[in-house]
């Protein structure tokens, strides 16, 4: 018998048991949760999207203090050029204008076809949806479309999420669906142009098909990019909705099931941080803006672009994106300039998602 076994026993208390067990018990749960945070942040990656690089401008080097400004992006493939498969255009822009100190969000919503110039790589397109996939660096594609931003909008960028939206669908089926107020009829075709059906005005639970229409669709309105920049503003605002009910369990539960369809520069730690702010957040303290302007004749060869009107967005842009640095008149925009508007001009305005946020039964 060795000397071990001749030692008196220790008798603990059920107290001292009891807490032994509920130590063990932290201790597995801090050991689940390092390993979710660990998983997520191996899984968060940059991708093809690559890195903002040090020629974007930020706010560390604007007068814009407590405010983010982060660049997301739907990412589709190159439709128009099959031999850049997986190189994929920007079929959804947004640069959202996050203002810690007062706790609130502006969106500005870029048309896709947008006019951006001949100076600027696009593909022969000429529209900035191209910016991405054509740009001159190849590595981190992402600053190819966040310096036209710099020098078009002259607004910084200081991260960045994208998208794929080929798995768009799939994202939204791992949520459940959303509960959504469908503003009007939104027809969907099939690849030929054939009216397929329609998605009804209402409130309903739509799944991912149906979502992707609704923020992706712009056949068989009058105003095609227009419109589909108004649904899916309501689109965001069902998500809003969605996520504030989420707690952060399920969150937990169903990120594995779509955070591979992202890229980003954020960190996990700065990721959980947004999302938190975002959930105390009011709708009425979140804006979108559509960016003014109108549908182009045939402008230099290119055809089916949008043009935005800078003395219409100039006040937009200071005052709902420029909360603590200077304004910045429209004759300082970079923005193209003696467009000739064919169709005729759409207004900017701005709206609180608090009017979109239409309660659900």
């Amino acid at each position: 018998m060795d000397n071990y076994s001749k030692l008196p026993k220790k008798k603990w208390s059920t107290g001292k048991k009891t807490a032994v067990i509920l130590v063990s018990i932290l201790l597995v749960l801090a050991l689940i949760a390092g390993g979710v945070y660990l998983y997520f942040e191996l899984s968060l990656n940059e991708g093809e999207a690559g890195k903002l690089t040090p020629e974007v401008e930020t706010t560390e080097t604007t007068k814009a203090k407590d405010v983010e400004y982060i660049l997301v992006c739907g990412i589709d493939d190159d439709e128009e050029d099959p031999s850049r498969s997986g190189v994929g255009r920007t079929d959804l822009i947004m640069l959202v204008c996050y203002d810690r100190k007062a706790g609130s969000m502006s969106i500005l919503q870029i048309p896709r076809d947008t006019y951006v110039g001949e100076e600027v790589p696009t593909g022969g397109t000429g529209k900035i949806n191209a910016v991405y996939s054509h740009g001159a660096d190849t590595q981190n594609r992402i600053s190819n479309l966040a310096k036209v931003i710099n020098s078009q909008f002259k607004l910084p960028v200081d991260h960045y999420v994208t998208i794929d939206m080929q798995h768009f669908r799939e994202i939204i089926n791992v949520l459940g669906g959303i509960q959504m107020y469908v503003p009007w009829d939104v027809p969907y075709f099939d690849e030929n142009g054939n009216q397929l059906g329609v998605i009804p005005e209402g409130d309903q639970l739509i799944n991912g098909s149906q979502a992707e229409i609704i923020v992706r669709s712009r056949k068989g309105y009058a105003q095609g990019d227009i419109k589909r920049l108004q649904a899916q503003q309501y689109f965001f605002a069902a998500v809003f909705r969605t996520m504030k009910t989420f707690p952060m369990s399920d969150i937990i539960k169903v990120a594995p099931g779509f955070i591979n369809y992202f890229n980003t520069d954020y960190k996990v730690s700065e990721l959980i941080s947004l999302a938190s702010a975002l959930q105390k957040m009011d709708s009425a303290n979140i804006g979108f803006t559509r960016c003014p302007g109108g549908g182009l004749g045939k402008t230099n060869g290119h055809s089916g672009m949008y043009g935005v009107n800078a003395e219409a967005l100039a006040p937009l842009l200071n005052d709902h994106f420029r909360p603590y640095s200077d304004p910045v008149p429209a004759a300082e925009l970079g923005l193209p300039t003696g467009l000739v508007y064919a169709y005729g001009e759409i207004p900017g305005e701005y709206q609180s998602m608090g009017d979109l946020n239409i309660p659900t039964e």
